[in-house]
């Protein structure tokens, strides 16, 4: 970025890309934490089983026959990385809220509809993400 926005139409577009950034961090963990939840619910399927028993793993777009031993390691490794994945978006998303906060503070941005004050303005922006990306921006 070439440095300060000089208008107003600069600083709302700036806080408008923020919290679009904002919103992918949060739906890119919540469709991972989804992937963790299956990932999860596949293990608990497959642990009580026979190691030895045959059962079928989707690669790409082929279904694979193998056996539940060497299936569940995998299954296992990928929903461990997948939950790694998680927590460094969730680290991101703390990071980019803080942004987020510090931005919309620097500039005095209300967000209409937010009733509170600046202090619960600000925890109520950290509390209710949807309702807060949608409102209008106000400057004052």
């Amino acid at each position: 970025m070439s440095g300060e926005p000089r208008t107003e139409d600069e600083v709302v577009a700036r806080f408008q890309q923020l919290l679009e950034e904002r919103d992918q961090l949060t739906s890119m963990s919540l469709e991972r934490q989804q992937e963790v939840a299956e990932h999860d619910l596949v293990i608990k399927t497959l642990e009580p089983l026979d190691a030895g028993r045959k059962c079928f793993r989707l690669v790409g777009e082929v279904l694979v026959e193998r056996t539940v031993g060497e299936v569940l390691p995998a299954v296992k490794a990928n929903r461990d990385q997948l939950a790694a994945l998680v927590a460094n978006y969730e680290k991101q998303l703390a990071a980019k809220q803080k942004e987020v906060l510090a931005y919309q503070e620097k500039y005095h941005i209300r967000i209409k509809g937010d009733d509170g004050g600046s202090g619960a303005g600000g925890s109520g922006a950290a509390g209710g993400k949807a309702a807060g990306s949608q409102g209008v921006l106000v400057g004052s």
